[in-house]
């Protein structure tokens, strides 16, 4: 290989290795503060419950006459 060629093949990936970086490209002097979220209070949460069971109704049997025992 000519060394052009050795060159160019060293050169584009090293040209590409910072493609898709996010943000600076250096540290600042001071860190910003973290964001502190406060906790929510426990007055704003509502504990979950489960509904209480359907109990259906008893059914009612209708009347039905009945005849008189034979002896």
């Amino acid at each position: 290989m000519s060394r052009t060629t050795t060159l160019a093949l060293i050169a584009i990936p090293l040209t590409l290795t910072a493609c898709g970086q996010k943000g600076p490209l250096f540290m600042p002097a001071a860190l910003p503060p973290p964001i502190v979220r406060p906790a929510p209070t426990q007055s704003n949460v509502i504990p979950k419950t489960t509904p209480a069971p359907v109990i259906p109704a008893p059914q009612e049997t209708p009347d039905t006459p009945t005849a008189p025992t034979a002896k």
